[in-house]
C-alpha cells in the first residue's frame, strides 16, 4: 500500500502553491487508493527530523538520485547537507510504510520537482512510475539532447525539464524552421500522454508568448497501447517509437 508524505516550512517561499500539490495528492488518493499526510517541520520533534532525514537517506542512490542542492536545482538538502524545507516542499513515497522515493531529486540530468513527479504518478499510478521513471525515460532524454538529429535533421536541443504552469516539458528542442517542439518522453504511452503533452505546449505557448500553431508536440516512447494512433492524429502529435534494429 502506498502512502504520501508531504514536509512543508509555512514560512517557506512555495507556500502559496501548496494548494495544487495538496488538490493533486486528493486525486491520487481518490484514483490510486493512495493515502497522504501533512506535516509541518515547526511542529517536528527534533527526533522526527532525524528520522526523515534518515528515511530520504535509505532510498537506493539509483532510485533517489542526489539530495544535496548543487547549481540552480533546489534539492531537500541544503549544500549544508541540512533540510532544505525553507526552499522547497519534500515528498516522500512510501510503500508499505518504507521510503521508496524521494522528490524533489535529481537523477541523471533529469530534475523531479514535487509537482511535476505527483502529476507523473497521477496519471500512471505508482507503480508504473516507479518500474520506468529514471529507468528508460532518462536515458531516452539524453539520447535526444546528445543526438535531436535521430528524430528529424535539422532538430537541435533547446532545454530540459522546462518548467510551465502547465508542468514540467521533458524535452524542448527546435526544429529546422524554427518552430518549438515539444517533446513527452513515456516508457508505455497511452492517450493520456497526448493529453499531457498538449497541456504542455499550451503552457510553452503562454509563458513566452509563442503561437500555439507554430509549436510541434511530439510523443516519443519504447511502446504504447490503446487507440493511440488515432488520439495522436485526433489531437495533431506526432507519436515516436524506439526501436533496436540488428544490422548484421
Amino acid at each position: 500500500m502506498y502512502q504520501f508524505d508531504l514536509y512543508f516550512d509555512p514560512e517557506g517561499s512555495y507556500v502559496s502553491k501548496l494548494k495544487q500539490l495538496i488538490t493533486v495528492l486528493e486525486e491520487l488518493k481518490l484514483k490510486w487508493n493512495a493515502d497522504y499526510a501533512i506535516f509541518e517541520t515547526g511542529r517536528l520533534t527534533s527526533t522526527e527530523i532525524e528520522q526523515l532525514q534518515s528515511s530520504i537517506r535509505s532510498i537506493p542512490p539509483q532510485v533517489r538520485g542526489r539530495i544535496v542542492s548543487s547549481g540552480n536545482h533546489i534539492l531537500p538538502f541544503s549544500r549544508t547537507k541540512r533540510l532544505n524545507l525553507k526552499n522547497t516542499p519534500v515528498v516522500l513515497l512510501k510503500k508499505n510504510g518504507a521510503s521508496v522515493a524521494v522528490f524533489p531529486h535529481l537523477l541523471g540530468t533529469s530534475y523531479s520537482s514535487p509537482a511535476d513527479a505527483l502529476s507523473r504518478i497521477l496519471r500512471v499510478g505508482p507503480d508504473e512510475y516507479r518500474e520506468a521513471r529514471g529507468i528508460l525515460e532518462d536515458p531516452l532524454i539524453k539520447i535526444l539532447f546528445d543526438y535531436p538529429e535521430s528524430l528529424e535533421r535539422g532538430m537541435v536541443p533547446m532545454g530540459r525539464n522546462f518548467e510551465t504552469e502547465a508542468g514540467v516539458i521533458d524535452a524542448l528542442l527546435r526544429d529546422g524552421k524554427g518552430n518549438p517542439v515539444v517533446v513527452e518522453l513515456e516508457t508505455r504511452a497511452r492517450d493520456s500522454s497526448v493529453a499531457q503533452v498538449c497541456r504542455l505546449a499550451a503552457g510553452y505557448a503562454k509563458s513566452t508568448g509563442t503561437s500555439l500553431e507554430k509549436i510541434r508536440k511530439l510523443v516519443v516512447c519504447l511502446d504504447y497501447e490503446g487507440q493511440l494512433v488515432r488520439t495522436c492524429e485526433g489531437s495533431d502529435v506526432e507519436l515516436y517509437k524506439v526501436v533496436i534494429r540488428r544490422v548484421l
